[in-house]
């Protein structure tokens, strides 16, 4: 249920700027790893997609275990052709084997990838886990947020703010929020860099 603070934080977010995905400030084409250790470029992960969803992963955040069958759900409600859903771990530290005995273990469908260096987040502007961020064709950033605001399933007051999202890039409309509040647990970039918030904070 949304309360007054988070209505707060919805304004003060959506009237902040989303980056371009390829504004990552280095010479280098944005790329993660697949399982199989194969590099693959951010333009190849969304090449013949009207819509790309990038969903920030960890293994160790309860936020992303709460959220995850809502986020594989994404694989059949979406034509594959038209839309692709992956997940990325961007946090320093964590093993990308790891990460994947994890996904196994729990019956995740999404494909994971490791944005190395947490290169890609960087870009977009995710800084915690799980959230979601949609490019388009073009690969511009149309969505940075969270799936929807229902911490737990059956709350009422559910916003779908991806489904709107989601929804408007396919029909090439821009009538839905660009930018929402996220939670989730910090997303780490380098060991030596300290956690600036508890995991499942509310981040403005």
């Amino acid at each position: 249920m949304v309360t007054s603070r988070h209505l707060v934080a919805l304004l003060l977010a959506s009237a902040m700027a989303i980056p371009a995905a390829g504004s990552a400030g280095e010479d280098s084409p944005l790329s993660v790893l697949s399982a199989d250790g194969r590099r693959v470029t951010l333009d190849e992960l969304r090449a013949g997609r009207d819509a790309t969803v990038l969903v920030f992963w960890s293994a160790g955040c309860p936020c992303v275990r709460r959220y995850q069958g809502r986020v594989d759900a994404l694989l059949d409600t979406y034509p594959a052709d038209r839309v692709r859903v992956v997940a990325l771990v961007s946090n320093a530290g964590e093993s990308l084997a790891d990460d994947l005995k994890t996904a196994v273990e729990r019956g995740v469908r999404v494909p994971i990838y490791r944005d190395e260096g947490g290169r890609v987040a960087r870009a977009v502007g995710a800084r915690s886990t799980p959230t979601v961020v949609v490019l388009d064709r073009k690969g511009e950033v149309r969505f940075l947020g969270w799936l929807d605001n229902e911490r737990l399933p059956g709350v009422d007051g559910r916003e779908p703010w991806l489904e709107e999202a989601l929804a408007g890039v396919l029909a090439g409309r821009n009538d839905f929020k660009r930018k929402t509040p996220t939670y989730g647990c910090v997303i780490t970039r380098s060991l030596s860099e300290p956690q600036t918030s508890p995991c499942c904070s509310t981040e403005k």
